[in-house]
């Protein structure tokens, strides 16, 4: 019912995007491609004008914009990645989004200032991230930096733990369940970890998706063993890998890289690329609304009239 919820108004609002950039009245340009005054008015539903809308406001909704059409333009040129704003495109993505990625969505279906057009917007930049972050994993260089210097990190585990809050705590259940007592049984009974049944965390999962030490325990724990006390932030765990993976050479990494490089690699080639995308981006906008200003992202006040 949700994913038909936003598939609806994504695919409606890629009509209005159109639209909008059919107008004359242009705000401004993003390497060639024009962004309309009415297409940046269409974000929001109580928008009638510029004159019913802070200047501040018009401003911040045109930089998403600008960040939007940059972005698809830089997909394109590096990755060849093209219809990423289609209403099939967006429909097959919203079908299959992830949890975060329907939260996200929902905030912004549900905020009662923001139009229909929003929500495509926000669709596209999904829609974006997911797929220049496959490319760039993809990437040969990348690869051979992940695998020459990040090497220990690419790994999957399937984990277990009971959470206990003092040292002595997590020590009598080690002794119950090195005499044999089930893990599930003990997790359910007395883990204070109640959002994972029997004591299971998210299978498979990057070492990196857990805090330290925990990450550092789960890297080397013996598959099989019983392991702990491990204290974090947290309180103190009993743990248990039921299986741990690696690549074996670059060529299996290559092969499957989004299964192996962690989110937080992950992120920080997107974060790299994206910087890259707002400062080559040739970006123009119109004098009475403001000066587009690389260093921030974002749009500059225009000065005060003489």
């Amino acid at each position: 019912m949700i994913a038909n919820k936003l598939i609806a108004l994504a695919v409606g609002a890629v009509a209005l995007a159109s639209a909008g950039c059919s107008s004359p009245d242009v705000a401004a340009t993003v390497n060639e491609s024009e962004i309309s005054e009415s297409y940046v008015l269409s974000i929001r539903v109580d928008n009638e004008g510029r004159d019913t809308v802070s200047a501040e406001r018009f401003r911040n909704d045109l930089s998403r914009l600008i960040f939007t059409e940059a972005m698809l333009t830089a997909a394109e040129m590096d990755f060849g990645l093209t219809g990423l704003d289609t209403p099939e495109t967006m429909e097959a993505f919203v079908a299959t989004a992830s949890l975060q990625e329907e939260s996200y969505l929902l905030t912004v279906v549900d905020d009662p200032e923001l139009s229909d057009t929003a929500v495509e917007v926000a669709v596209t930049q999904l829609i974006l991230r997911s797929e220049v972050r496959k490319a760039l994993a993809a990437d040969e260089a990348n690869l051979q930096d992940v695998w020459q210097n990040d090497q220990g990190r690419l790994m999957e585990v399937c984990v277990r733990h009971i959470l206990m809050t003092t040292e002595s705590e997590a020590d009598d259940v080690l002794v119950r369940l090195e005499a044999g007592e089930d893990f599930a049984s003990v997790a359910n009974e007395i883990s204070l970890d109640t959002a994972s049944p029997g004591g299971v965390l998210p299978c498979p999962a990057s070492p990196a998706f857990y805090v330290e030490p925990f990450a550092a325990a789960v890297t080397t724990v013996p598959v099989g063993q019983l392991a702990g006390p491990v204290e974090t932030q947290f309180g103190w765990h009993i743990i248990f890998v039921d299986s741990r993976e690696s690549p074996a050479s670059l060529d299996e990494l290559a092969a499957d890289p989004v299964r192996w490089i962690s989110d937080e690699t992950l992120d920080s080639f997107w974060n790299l690329w994206l910087n890259e995308v707002v400062e080559l981006a040739d970006i123009t906008v119109r004098s009475d609304i403001g000066m587009w200003y690389p260093p921030v992202g974002g749009i500059l006040p225009p000065p005060p009239s003489p």
